[in-house]
């Protein structure tokens, strides 16, 4: 999503809407989760003398793999978020709390993918009594028991069994 700053830049106080569906790239937030919609993002970005303020919501509905039993979840995120925008060439006492742009236009997607990545759990169950799969057989143990032994050691592991 491209944002033309022409109106905002350089005048205090003037604001630009942003209102429309972002295409995620299947990649763009970790190999497992997928946007196959893209997501929503609504917000302003508003002149703040020298500096931009970006301030959104975003939302949308995403599949992910259990983490243990790898079934296709689906599941959704809404949150809002704030940005800092800086224009290149602007001096800048801490880098670290805004972004810096170059040129007329920003590209959204960079920041809005930032975004989603601090807002995503580390990892989804389909359950929270979910078994998982058998690390042997790789059966869902969720369907019922395959038989293996579960009782084995690492022979790696085997003497310190005895240890007291």
């Amino acid at each position: 999503m491209i944002c033309d700053l022409s109106t905002v830049l350089n005048n205090d106080g003037a604001e630009l809407e942003i209102s429309g569906i972002m295409p995620l790239e299947k990649d763009a937030c970790g190999a497992d989760i997928c946007f196959a919609n893209g997501v929503s993002v609504n917000g302003r970005i508003v002149c703040r003398g020298d500096v931009l303020e970006l301030g959104a919501h975003v939302e949308g509905a995403f599949e992910v793999g259990c983490a243990r039993c790898l079934k296709p979840l689906k599941r959704e995120i809404s949150f809002d978020f704030e940005e800092t925008l800086v224009q290149e060439g602007e001096e800048v006492t801490d880098k670290d709390s805004v972004i810096v742009f170059a040129g007329m236009e920003l590209d959204l997607t960079e920041i809005v993918v930032s975004n989603i990545l601090l807002n995503l759990s580390y990892k989804y169950l389909c359950s929270e009594d979910c078994k998982g799969l058998c690390p042997k057989c790789g059966a869902d143990l969720n369907e019922g028991d395959c038989g293996c032994e579960q009782g084995e050691i690492d022979p790696r592991w085997e003497k310190l069994k005895n240890f007291k």
